[in-house]
């Protein structure tokens, strides 16, 4: 059994995204040809395109045009400088481990510009991933938060602060030759092999271009609205939605960090008409407002909200009927992998009429439920997840099994069903039990070590793992907070009572 959604369906998304254009916003298309439709591109056209509006508010305020544009010559002349001291000159790749503020944009598109590939990694990723990601880069841009982390696990790495002010001096983008090509991103992601790695992300071509409109039109952002983004911008669903954000014109509120009350004010305080969030961040959102109402506050109002969108992690049916009582029915959920690109949409029609499902293919995504010879198999029976999709990873085939198990039902509609490998979803994260249980094993006191996936009502799932030996299962904890990250370490470590 297969679904799929022709190219030809984004027409009407392609006539919804360009109404929203203007005039003035031709002042940034020759960024956009000089670098293509990547972010450095994206990024530059809006700012010049737009010098004067509001780009981005972060923790320290609000970001134009012209203050994000300023902002990204600045890193690229750090990034210049630190490449000719380089030990390998000849090297186009550089780190990116920093906060989600004004600075990882403005680092983000300065790489790309100069034909910089940019490895970007989370602060939460913990020192082991960090390590094996910069182990070969000369250069990492940082900021205030992250540097001390940089230095500790890349110390051979020349480090370029994302938070550098602008000072007037020296020249600019604007001056600087157009590179062989833009550099690409490559995000973190454990893949479908459970082994950390990179995926590409490029420019979009003209052949992704009818699934990119459909996922823009799907977010519903319109220009000059804020959208409040909770996800980090380091995992694909917060990168899609920043940059649909600055194709459209909406202002983007850098929120990652933000806990549900804090979200509720945010969206409270910037009239936000869109809500980006992984279930989790939804979860703590919905907490806060039920918290409200059972102390006498009345049925909360968010007048302006008009899309909650979530991705990256399980979406439970009954988290979308808390999300409809309290909020109304507007609830939109992305399903993807790293290296398929996102697959799938479900709307709120699809939600409310077929309680936890992803959705229906995006325009121009084959979606396949196979056996495990790759054969089809009938509507509503399990198998393996297949994905065509022209939005994916470069690097991989033109079908791919993400490791996802699941069904369609006769309306084209995809549930999942589970995993087909040791990976588990754990907040949005796809973690690796092999990987979590190698490493306690080979901790100092550990005799023998086995994880347990415990589902979660709000993360989806949460891991436990029970040690033998001598080793102090508090410090184990903590440890593994530092070296796995808080996605891969465990909630819980307990002694084996056995």
């Amino acid at each position: 059994m297969s679904a799929r959604t022709p190219a030809w369906h984004a027409v009407p998304d392609a006539v919804g995204v360009a109404g929203q254009w203007r005039p003035a916003d031709l002042r940034g298309l020759p960024a956009t040809l000089r670098y293509g439709a990547t972010l450095s591109g994206v990024a530059l056209a809006a700012a010049r395109g737009r010098p004067r509006k509001v780009l981005l508010v972060d923790g320290t305020g609000p970001v134009r045009g012209a203050e994000l544009e300023a902002a990204a010559d600045v890193a690229a002349r750090g990034l210049a400088r630190a490449m000719r001291e380089a030990r390998d000159l000849g090297r186009r790749e550089v780190g990116v481990c920093a906060g989600n503020h004004r600075g990882l944009l403005a680092g983000l598109t300065a790489a790309g510009a100069l034909g910089l590939d940019a490895v970007l990694v989370p602060p939460s990723a913990g020192r082991e991933l960090l390590t094996a990601a910069f182990a070969d880069l000369d250069v990492v841009l940082t900021d205030t938060v992250t540097e001390e982390l940089v230095a500790s696990t890349a110390p051979h790495a020349r480090r370029v602060d994302t938070r550098a002010r602008p000072d007037g001096l020296g020249g600019s983008l604007r001056s600087v030759p157009r590179p062989r090509r833009a550099g690409r991103l490559r995000l973190l992601t454990s893949g479908t092999t459970g082994t950390p790695k990179t995926v590409e992300r490029g420019g979009a071509a003209i052949g992704q271009l009818a699934t990119v409109l459909s996922l823009m039109r799907a977010l519903e952002l319109r220009r000059d609205e804020p959208v409040v983004l909770a996800p980090s911008v380091a995992h694909g669903h917060g990168l899609s939605v920043l940059t649909a954000a600055l194709v459209v014109g909406a202002p983007v509120v850098m929120a990652h960090g933000a806990d549900g009350a804090e979200l509720v004010e945010l969206v409270h305080a910037h009239d936000a008409g869109v809500l980006a969030v992984v279930p989790a961040q939804l979860a703590d959102v919905l907490h806060a407002l039920e918290d409200e109402v059972a102390a006498g506050a009345p049925l909360p109002e968010l007048p302006a909200l008009r899309r909650v969108v979530t991705g990256s992690a399980p979406l439970t049916a009954g988290l979308v009927e808390r999300a409809r009582a309290l909020l109304g029915d507007i609830v939109v959920d992305f399903y993807g992998s790293s290296e398929a690109g996102t697959a799938t949409i479900a709307r709120p029609d699809d939600l409310r009429t077929a309680p936890g499902t992803v959705g229906r293919p995006a325009a121009g995504v084959r979606v396949e439920i196979v056996d495990d010879g790759g054969a089809p198999v009938p509507v509503g029976v399990v198998g393996q997840v297949r994905i065509s999709s022209p939005w994916r990873a470069a690097e991989q085939d033109a079908a791919l099994q993400v490791g996802d198990l699941g069904h369609l039902d006769e309306q084209g509609r995809l549930f999942l069903d589970g995993r087909a490998d040791d990976l588990v979803d754990v907040g949005g994260h796809l973690v690796s039990t092999s990987r979590v249980r190698d490493w306690f094993a080979q901790q100092p006191g550990v005799r023998d070590a086995v994880v347990h996936v415990l589902d979660h009502s709000e993360l989806g799932h949460e891991l436990l793992v029970e040690v033998t030996g001598s080793a102090d299962v508090t410090e184990l904890r903590e440890r593994a907070l530092a070296e796995l990250g808080p996605a891969s370490a465990p909630r819980l470590v307990e002694r084996d009572p056995r």
